[in-house]
């Protein structure tokens, strides 16, 4: 346990900054579930019901869902018993009305909040979301540009041969995604340094920086954060 008090980790950053990596692997080292309405949403997407159509076209579209769908989903897993503790936000809250709505939420269950703002240039971004593909075996991650398997169609995690590119991961849609973030999401930036919850990390560097400057900001906000090995590994110079 990070606290007495519930601790939530809001990470935000534009697409393709690094925040569903990163989530992840905070996720297991401060045994706090992983919540990523990305995920959420292309599940319900996938699956036959009301709301599956409607946001299959958002997302293919790259247009933010609505507000009310989007708290709808929020409140009802943050009232799930493995978040009693506290847990790592991946894409949410993406504006001022959705950060106003979490905030009263976590005011009700004295939440201490922390805020991870990830910071990388925009002609980067493209290139990360655009060369990005999965193994449709075991799901890992790769990229043309950046990272490619070490043989030329074959995962190196489990051999696979079989890849796959995500549906809203065109070129078009990413730069309408970065389009909506700055109008949208970026006004979230003063509204928590506002009340000295934000941390400012640099995404543009190798993932085990990023993710030792991610944990030495949640260490400094929260003096109770267990120094056990795989954390005090992860934050030595």
């Amino acid at each position: 346990m990070l606290s007495e008090r519930p601790v939530v980790v809001i990470l935000i950053g534009p697409p393709g900054s690094g925040k569903g990596t990163q989530s992840a692997r905070l996720s297991a080292a401060l045994t706090l579930p992983k919540i990523s309405t990305g995920d959420i949403l292309r599940s319900y997407a996938s699956n036959e019901g009301p709301l599956s159509e409607k946001l299959s076209k958002i997302l293919a579209s790259g247009a933010l869902v609505p507000d009310d769908i989007l708290a709808s989903i929020i409140t009802e897993r943050l009232s799930c018993s493995d978040c009693e503790n506290g847990f790592i936000l991946d894409g949410y809250p993406r504006n001022l009305d959705q950060a106003i709505f979490l905030e009263k939420l976590l005011t009700k269950k004295g939440s201490k909040l922390i805020v991870i703002e990830i910071v990388v240039p925009e002609s980067v971004l493209v290139k990360r979301v655009t060369g990005r593909f999965s193994c449709k075996s075991c799901g890992a991650i790769y990229n043309q540009y950046f990272a490619k398997p070490k043989l030329e169609s074959m995962c190196d995690q489990c051999g696979g041969s079989e890849f796959y590119y995500r549906v809203d991961d065109k070129e078009s849609v990413i730069l309408e995604r970065l389009k909506s973030y700055s109008l949208q999401t970026l006004p979230l930036v003063d509204f928590y340094s506002d009340q000295d919850a934000l941390c400012k990390i640099d995404g543009n560097q190798n993932f085990e920086d990023v993710y030792k400057d991610i944990l030495s900001c949640i260490y400094k906000k929260v003096a109770e954060v267990p120094r056990d090995d795989y954390i005090k590994d992860a934050l030595s110079d």
